[in-house]
């Protein structure tokens, strides 16, 4: 029997528990497609499942991490128009991409833009989609005001920067580093502050003038969301897309909203996002295919290393999107 190289997870727990090993070389059954790996944007999802901090993913073990990958699909199974065969692909929809091969529904595979590479394309779409629909969907960006975004060195972050910015707006940026604040100026910040200064919210009221902010969106949650409270303007939007800080924020008082009239949301892409072939969809891919918006690649490592990489991700030292390498060969 034929196998590959695959992470395997045998139970929760710390990086460590990601071990390389060879498997089976998986056969696509009904409707299914199967693609030959090259890339994987390691999305913080990939950490929760292997953490098994998120109990609404139900991951049945033996389990192998990598929900976003790019890759060209090489078999089908019952039911799948053979013309896919050869297709470079982006699978989203679907853990099992820290291996040499992954099975997904064939009917959710994005056709990857030819203008854009297979390591892009393990990245881009769901960093840029989720800023995208974050900001215009979700608070209803509007040209001039001003968006204050937490991690703005991670890749949605980035993402967030230069959507807000092609929109119109003047963006602050908050992260944990001088670099990490660099990294995100230089994707047009026009303000950056470290958030793990008690001066943040001082250097946020001082930077509006005292005002506030008419968005943030707030990728953290965890116990320090409250603070966005105190940097708000008068009929504020405050979003929160992500709980890379700590878990789900606590509980808002309905007399803090209405004292201070503003609004706080949540968002989800799943649920929101605008299907392939939308003007939306078609807005995007052209700003990233064309470089009017740069998509963050960081950290490339091989499969082999991807244990390390956890690490990092965890002790928060990423900036942008890190990426397993996996086959290099493919175009």
């Amino acid at each position: 029997m034929a196998t590959m190289r695959a992470i395997v997870i045998d139970a929760a727990g710390p990086p460590s528990v990601m071990q390389l090993k060879q498997v089976p070389i998986p056969e696509p059954k009904e409707g299914q497609a199967r693609l030959k790996v090259a890339y994987v944007g390691m999305n913080p999802v990939d950490a929760f499942a292997r953490a098994g901090t998120l109990g609404f993913l139900n991951i049945a073990y033996p389990f192998t991490p990598g929900l976003e990958h790019s890759g060209v699909v090489d078999a089908v199974g019952p039911g799948v128009p053979k013309d896919l065969i050869g297709r470079r692909v982006i699978s989203r929809s679907s853990f099992g991409g820290y291996a040499d091969y992954s099975i997904a529904p064939a009917e959710k595979l994005l056709m990857l833009d030819d203008r854009i590479d297979l390591k892009t394309g393990a990245v881009y779409r769901g960093a840029s989609f989720t800023a995208w629909h974050a900001l215009h969907r979700a608070a209803r960006l509007q040209a001039g005001e001003t968006v204050l975004i937490h991690s703005a060195a991670g890749a949605v972050g980035v993402m967030l920067v230069q959507i807000a910015k092609d929109a119109g707006a003047t963006v602050i940026a908050l992260a944990g580093s001088q670099a990490k604040l660099d990294y995100a100026t230089s994707f047009g910040a026009d303000a950056a502050f470290d958030y793990t200064k008690d001066t943040w919210i001082a250097d946020v009221k001082a930077a509006t003038h005292g005002r506030g902010v008419d968005v943030i969106i707030d990728c953290n949650g965890g116990p320090n969301f409250p603070k966005n409270f105190e940097v708000i303007a008068p009929l504020g939007r405050i979003f929160s897309i992500g709980v890379t800080g700590g878990g789900q924020p606590p509980p808002i008082p309905f007399g803090v909203l209405s004292s201070k009239s503003f609004s706080v949301g949540g968002m989800t892409l799943t649920q929101v996002e605008s299907p392939p072939g939308s003007d939306v969809d078609k807005t995007i891919i052209d700003a990233v295919a064309s470089g009017r918006w740069r998509v963050p690649l960081g950290e490339t490592v091989p499969l082999e290393a991807v244990a390390a990489l956890h690490a990092r991700l965890e002790a928060r030292a990423l900036m942008g999107r890190g990426i397993l390498a996996v086959d290099t060969t493919l175009t």
